[in-house]
C-alpha cells in the first residue's frame, strides 16, 4: 500500500481540525493509501492540541508537534516534512479553503511518475473560490499577484503559486537543498514551486475550488501578504 504524509499547521483550529482529519480518512478514494497525519500545533490558547490528542487515543495515524517558542506557517511546514515518513507528501491548509476531496486529483500525477510537485490552482479552468462582496477585492488581487508573479516576474509554468495546496515527492526537497525554502508565512510555496522550476523538475497544476471557512478567523493580512508575495519574487529574480 502507498503511504502518504499530510502536512497540516494549525493555530486556534479547534473547530476544523479533528472534522478535517476524518473527513479525509472517510474519503472512499483516498481509502488506497496508508494515511500519516502531521500536525503542527504552535501552542493554540483554543485548545487544539487536546483535540487532536483525543483523536491520537481513538488510533487515528497522527504525530503532534506542539511548539511553544517557535511560531509560523512555513517553519511549521518544514517541521511537519522533517518528521514525515512516506515518499509522498502533502501540504493543505486545516479551515476548509482546501478541500479533502481534491487531494485524490492532487495526488494521481505524483504516484503515476507524471509530475514532481502538483499544485492546486483556483486559476486555471474548472479552479475558482466561492467570492462573497467581502472577499471579492482578495480575490482579484491575488489573481492579478500571482499573473505578475509566476509570469512576468518568475516565469512559471503555473498560473498558481500561492494557494499551499501542494502534493509532491519527498525526494524532491532533499535534490533542491534550499534551507531558505521555508521561512516566512505563504511565501515558501513561491520559493518552492520556484526551485523545482529552476532545477528542471516536473510541475503540474489542477484546479481546485476553495472552500469557505467552516470554523474561527483568518489570519491572513491580504496587504502583509501582497508585500511578502512580491519582496519573495524579486529576491528570487535577483538570484538568476
Amino acid at each position: 500500500m502507498i503511504k502518504i504524509s499530510i502536512i497540516l499547521p494549525t493555530y486556534n483550529e479547534s473547530g476544523n481540525i479533528g472534522k478535517l482529519i476524518k473527513e479525509i480518512n472517510q474519503q472512499k478514494n483516498l481509502q488506497i493509501y496508508q494515511k500519516e497525519y502531521i500536525v503542527i500545533d504552535d501552542n493554540s490558547p483554543d485548545n487544539t492540541a487536546n483535540i487532536v490528542k483525543g483523536l491520537i487515543n481513538q488510533g487515528l495515524p497522527i504525530k503532534l508537534f506542539v511548539r511553544k517558542k517557535i511560531r509560523g506557517l512555513a517553519s511549521a511546514v518544514a517541521l511537519g516534512i522533517k518528521n514525515s515518513t512516506s515518499k509522498n507528501i502533502i501540504l493543505m491548509d486545516t479551515d476548509f479553503n482546501h478541500q479533502s476531496k481534491d487531494i485524490y486529483q492532487l495526488l494521481l500525477p505524483i504516484i503515476n511518475n507524471q509530475a514532481d510537485l502538483v499544485i492546486g490552482s483556483r486559476y486555471i479552468k474548472g479552479g475558482g473560490m466561492h467570492v462573497t462582496e467581502a472577499n471579492f477585492w482578495q480575490f482579484y488581487l491575488s489573481k492579478l499577484g500571482n499573473f505578475f508573479i509566476n509570469r512576468i516576474l518568475l516565469h512559471l509554468p503555473v498560473q498558481e503559486s500561492l494557494s499551499g495546496f501542494v502534493a509532491f515527492k519527498h525526494s524532491l526537497i532533499k535534490a533542491i537543498d534550499q534551507p531558505s525554502i521555508f521561512q516566512g508565512y505563504g511565501d515558501y510555496c513561491i520559493r518552492l514551486l520556484y526551485y523545482t522550476h529552476r532545477l528542471g523538475y516536473k510541475i503540474r497544476e489542477i484546479p481546485v475550488i476553495y472552500g469557505k471557512r467552516q470554523y474561527g478567523k483568518s489570519k491572513s493580512c491580504l496587504i502583509k501578504m501582497i508585500t511578502n508575495d512580491l519582496r519573495t519574487a524579486i529576491s528570487l529574480c535577483l538570484v538568476k
